[in-house]
């Protein structure tokens, strides 16, 4: 555990960077292996870990370490190629500390830098992807699971990642994964807003696996939507035409009355001429 000098330390010689030609280029260096040594030792030891979840919680441990550099890079914005920060984006989706994943990620992102070569993804597409599938597997696990807690984290994550390029399968992860989070309310504008995610999922992914889901969701939308109010002059022309005889009408009466004093008239017998 690093103490608050030391942080201090490794915070302003984050922001400050690497500036050429300056008596500060050696200590930004040193500062820089520093932190990256720190990192090495970290992941050695994470290497002896099998279980995930146990890592989660070993670098929910360590990440508090890496604070003070987080940040110093970030309020420094240098925008230089750092394995540390693009690896503590990473471990942030990993102990689930989100909006720091995103604080990171927009930084990242932003400037482009490359994630290192173990990943085998570019940042927004690791981000996207990492996040969505922490969303789709409980939901996966229990379909009544109200995922609403999501719903900001994800709203986020998409304006992030909207203009990346990534994978179609990947962006239809995220948008079944914010039309999950929807579900639940009782809302008509979430619901409406879950169902055309859930189609826009399926329109650039097929294999999304969302049929059942929207055709699930379409009926609970009807239910759920409002009749139109009619307006003053249908509610006008209803009532002008619940006051008028249907055409034919009265024609119609004086025809069947008429046959009614014709039978009578033939059914009367003749009376003789006295």
């Amino acid at each position: 555990m690093l103490t608050p000098a030391q942080r201090y330390l490794q915070r302003e010689a984050a922001r400050r960077g690497v500036t050429p030609d300056s008596r500060e280029e050696t200590r930004a260096r040193t500062a820089h292996e520093q932190v990256l040594h720190q990192l090495r030792m970290a992941q050695m030891q994470l290497k002896g870990v099998q279980s995930n979840i146990a890592k989660a919680e070993l670098k929910k441990h360590f990440l508090p370490d890496f604070e003070a550099w987080i940040d110093g890079t970030l309020a420094g914005d240098s925008g230089r190629q750092d394995e540390v920060i693009t690896t503590m984006m990473v471990w942030a989706i990993d102990c689930r500390d989100y909006p720091l994943a995103l604080r990171i990620g927009e930084y990242v992102i932003r400037h482009r830098l490359a994630l290192p070569d173990n990943f085998g993804r570019d940042a927004a597409t690791v981000l996207t992807e990492e996040i969505a599938e922490v969303v789709l597997t409980e939901a996966a696990a229990n379909s009544e699971t109200d995922l609403s807690g999501y719903i900001r984290t994800l709203d986020e994550l998409d304006a992030l990642v909207c203009d990346q390029d990534m994978p179609d399968q990947v962006r239809a992860k995220l948008h079944k994964a914010r039309a999950f989070s929807r579900r639940a309310s009782g809302s008509t504008g979430d619901l409406t807003v879950s169902l055309n995610l859930l189609r826009e999922a399926m329109r650039i992914n097929p294999a999304a696996g969302v049929k059942r889901e929207i055709a699930t969701l379409a009926r609970k939308v009807s239910k759920v939507q409002p009749v139109p109010e009619k307006t003053a002059e249908e509610k006008s022309k209803t009532k002008s035409t619940s006051g008028r005889q249907k055409p034919g009408t009265k024609a119609t009466a004086r025809k069947a009355a008429g046959r009614r004093t014709t039978k009578k008239t033939a059914a009367k017998p003749a009376r003789k001429a006295t």
